[in-house]
């Protein structure tokens, strides 16, 4: 498999609208498919693909935070001068996703994300989205696998509050409207779901940094 291309990106990123009836949507702990959200805890993650203490993630969003920052990036929370002072460490160690988003703030005031990350050509947070989610399936077909595959043909939609380019937000009509990225890079990888769970991911090497 390879990335993404840039004609297949700028169709990812095309805005959309949608009714709630009409889609397999989520937005809450309370919704039968949280699962599918990068919040969900009980999601473990190896890469590299061997199952040990130092491969271990505990959520896809851990791993997608931790691809912003190279091994080298130091930086500790103001609120915590103690801290483990490499980033992406830090991340890693985090119980719950939200730590993962939360301990690397610091980082990105200061401007240390990786320098391609927001490259709107090669869109690497899209590509490394996806490439945490096919890990996500492959790690746990039985659990995050079971919910994508009871999505059936339908498009998926992450419902938001604040975010219209990861899922969608409820307009004045009341239908769902946004770019909905996660929702079709979701579906991307339930079109593939054999295939990634036989280990044919879209990079073979990943976009942790050294």
């Amino acid at each position: 498999m390879t990335t993404m291309q840039p004609e297949e990106l700028t169709e990812l990123k095309k805005p959309g609208v949608y009714q709630r009836e009409s889609v397999a949507w989520f937005m809450s702990k309370q919704d039968p498919r949280w699962e599918l959200s990068n919040m969900a805890g009980g999601m473990t993650i190896y890469w590299p693909l061997e199952r040990c203490d130092n491969n271990r993630w505990n959520s896809s969003e851990q791993l997608y935070q931790a691809t912003k920052y190279g091994t080298d990036v130091l930086c500790r929370p103001a609120s915590a001068p103690d801290a483990e002072p490499s980033v992406r460490r830090r991340i890693q160690a985090q119980a719950s996703p939200r730590g993962a988003k939360l301990t690397q703030k610091c980082a990105v005031t200061a401007g240390l994300v990786r320098a391609d990350w927001d490259d709107p050509l090669a869109e690497v947070r899209i590509q490394a989205m996806l490439w945490v989610l096919e890990l996500k399936l492959y790690w746990n077909p039985f659990s995050f696998g079971r919910v994508l595959r009871e999505t059936g043909n339908q498009p998926i939609v992450e419902i938001s509050t604040k975010d219209a380019f990861w899922g969608c937000k409820v307009n004045q009509n009341g239908m769902l409207e946004g770019v909905n990225v996660l929702g079709k890079l979701l579906q991307k990888i339930r079109s593939r779901s054999q295939e990634i769970k036989s280990g044919k991911f879209s990079s073979s090497a990943g976009f942790l940094l050294p």
